[in-house]
């Protein structure tokens, strides 16, 4: 519904960050034959599990929205495709893969999968819900008028209004980055 392509992520991207939370986990993370709650320190080690590596897999992520953009640039030829991903793994890539493995021509999100030049919308849209996220932990993820806000200002919403305002709307300030780094556990 008009839902602007930067941003169609972020609901999805908010609400999965719920599903480590310690208080939710325990509402419904039941062991199947005790019905013994999970415990707190399993629960450590799900969030240290998810945020293991985190850094390379921010990394790569990037690499894939910088290639995908640079790509839609202008026409190029297979090796001027492999020159663009070489120069871009130089630069952000802590392993860089053999010769022979061809990503290209298998990164389907962006020839198959309609995100030809806006493969970048993930890690926007992670952005967002992220900070929206910690707005919610910082004022008890159960509270209501945080709830009704996030709904009112950017759920009911859709794509009737400019995203960015949406959630200013919502947070009383614009969208922050240390939210995301701080997701994944790389910033104490």
């Amino acid at each position: 519904n008009g839902v602007e392509w930067d941003v169609v992520e972020f609901p999805s991207q908010f609400l999965e960050n719920f599903a480590y939370e310690k208080e939710v986990l325990k509402i419904f993370a039941k062991h199947y034959e005790t019905d013994e709650i999970i415990p707190g320190e399993m629960i450590d080690k799900l969030i240290g599990i998810k945020n293991f590596n985190a850094a390379i897999g921010f990394l790569r992520q990037l690499e894939f929205g910088l290639f995908d953009m640079l790509i839609h640039l202008t026409p190029m030829n297979a090796d001027e495709v492999q020159q663009v991903l070489d120069g871009l793994r130089k630069k952000y890539a802590p392993v860089i893969p053999p010769k022979y493995t061809k990503f290209q021509n298998q990164f389907s999100h962006i020839f198959a999968g309609g995100y030809a030049a806006g493969y970048y919308s993930y890690k926007w849209a992670e952005r967002l819900s992220a900070d929206a996220y910690f707005i919610f932990t910082e004022n008890n993820i159960f509270n209501e008028s945080v709830t009704n806000k996030f709904y009112e200002s950017i759920l009911t919403k859709g794509g009737s209004e400019n995203p960015m305002k949406l959630f200013k709307d919502f947070a009383g300030r614009p969208v922050e980055n240390d939210a995301l780094i701080k997701l994944y556990g790389m910033k104490n």
